[in-house]
């Protein structure tokens, strides 16, 4: 099979967040390649911090999203994010904040 440039990107990042996940360190991710991933059916989930009330114990290590797409004095910032499994609760969302 052969793959385009993103593709290929995406699937090598996949290797090392794989390898990395296995051996218990977090990856730190760039958008772009997470939404590549996603238009080649692979959906990582990553929630952000912001939705999180609490962790399950011993699985605290966020993965870091580095802001790629955004105005000067934030691009390059990184946000907390955090896989499925090691979320124990979210907070309560508001219905003002639904919409």
């Amino acid at each position: 099979m052969k793959l385009n440039g993103k593709e290929r990107e995406a699937a090598e990042f996949l290797k090392e967040f794989a390898d990395n996940l296995l051996a218990g360190k977090p990856t730190s991710y760039k958008k772009p390649i997470v939404n590549h991933l996603k238009q080649m059916g692979i959906d990582l989930q990553f929630i952000s911090h912001k939705k999180v009330k609490s962790l399950v114990r011993g699985k605290e290590d966020y993965f870091p999203w580095q802001i790629t797409n955004a105005p000067w004095y934030i691009k390059g910032c990184e946000s907390k994010t955090y896989l499925p499994f090691q979320i124990k609760e979210l907070k309560q969302v508001k219905d003002h904040e639904q919409n």
